[in-house]
């Protein structure tokens, strides 16, 4: 079978995907992974097949300005006219719509060409469901966290017949002229690793659950990593977006300034942007650049990072407690739908002060409560269905 991966361009989201598609690939299909240009040298060093579609539109930079636009409150939007409310909504989409524009021909090409049996998406290509549509390939989602954007359009809500009115104006423009239906319901199914007993979001039904794989890119592991420490090892990291998309630069330092008076071994993961804000830090602070935290969480006894998906699930899938602080984009969301399970704190970026980053701390290091709240969500994960397990049930909902 022919399957077509259809990343977001960005690091972190192709390493969502990453476990599925060696899984099809170790069951012999053939697969290729379609993005941006700016992500193949991360395909190509994960040894897999890239092709490059949509070149010259900037994603993130469109993202960045888009947050740094105007900001409504409740009141003001609800004083909105109907006009002005479909303009605040097309902006609000424009980035999305824009990749799936500039994507949409390349991607189009290849696939009539290479004719894949089933393309595999993330939720925010919406290029991915029009080639799809177009060419009647069958369609599956590959959400990253909780579905927290089901409800935009294409996320495989049942058809309604006012998809033409709610979609974004230069969405319903780019399928009109592919010849394609407008319509909600092209994903089969949505390949979920969020752990049920947590929060949810969206519809249940038309869910494959997939155990989470941790990967978090490539990397060399130090000998410091796989010794036992001396005292409490905990980890600090902030992601890869968190300061590109307008995160506060003093609220890392702040958070790690609070950690050093305490009685542990402190390990600050981080990329060499972050890791500038730090400034000089005291004999008792690790600096671990570009180190793939899945290969430092096995010996740590908690884990302070920015509450994005693939941070907060590698932390669960190794039961290792976690103090969040989220700041930008859908990692509030996460946070939060994450911390009902009891295995994490979450802090308000905002107005977080020393004295509760230390508390939060301490509390996951020590508190038997939190540590057994983290080992039940590890065994929830253990027992969801492997990435092998998911492409037999792919395979035989192409099959039908």
């Amino acid at each position: 079978m022919r399957v077509l991966f259809t990343p977001l361009p960005s690091r972190t989201h192709l390493y969502h995907q990453a476990p599925l598609i060696w899984a099809f690939r170790t069951a012999g299909h053939d697969v290729r992974v379609a993005s941006q240009p700016s992500l193949t040298p991360t395909t190509l060093g994960m040894g897999l097949p890239a092709v490059e579609v949509g070149e010259g539109f900037d994603f993130m930079g469109a993202m960045v300005e888009l947050r740094n636009g105007n900001s409504f409150s409740p009141a003001q939007l609800e004083a909105m006219s109907q006009e002005e409310r479909r303009r605040l909504r097309d902006e609000r989409f424009g980035p999305v719509v824009g990749l799936a524009t500039r994507m949409a021909p390349d991607l189009m090409t290849f696939a009539e060409r290479w004719r894949p049996d089933l393309i595999v998406t993330d939720p925010v290509l919406m290029a991915a469901p029009l080639v799809g549509a177009a060419l009647g390939i069958p369609l599956v989602r590959k959400i990253w966290g909780p579905d927290i954007i089901y409800g935009h359009p294409l996320q495989g809500q049942p058809f309604d017949g006012t998809e033409r009115d709610a979609w974004p104006t230069g969405l319903t423009e780019l399928f009109d002229r592919y010849g394609a239906e407008v319509r909600n319901d092209y994903p089969l199914r949505t390949v979920d690793p969020w752990p049920t007993s947590l929060k949810q979001f969206g519809r249940p039904d038309g869910r494959v659950h997939e155990r989470y794989i941790p990967y978090n890119g490539a990397g060399t592991v130090p000998e410091w990593v796989v010794e036992p420490p001396a005292r409490p090892r905990v980890c600090v990291t902030w992601g890869t977006t968190n300061s590109v998309l307008g995160g506060d630069p003093a609220l890392l330092p702040r958070v790690v300034g609070a950690l050093t008076p305490l009685d542990i071994e402190l390990v600050v993961a981080v990329s060499p942007a972050d890791r500038a804000h730090l400034g000089e830090l005291p004999d008792n602070v690790r600096v671990a650049e570009n180190l793939p935290i899945n290969l430092l969480l096995p010996h740590c006894a908690a884990i302070v990072n920015q509450g994005g998906a693939g941070s907060v699930l590698t932390a669960a899938h190794l039961a290792v407690p976690q103090v969040l602080v989220p700041e930008t984009a859908e990692t509030p969301m996460i946070s939060l739908a994450f911390a009902g399970g009891g295995s994490a704190t979450v802090l308000e970026a905002a107005t977080v002060d020393a004295d509760a980053v230390a508390s939060a701390v301490t509390a996951a290091c020590t508190d038997d409560a939190i540590r057994q709240a983290a080992w039940k969500i590890r065994d929830e994960i253990a027992e969801m269905p492997s990435p092998a397990e998911v492409v037999h049930t792919l395979t035989d909902l192409v099959a039908r």
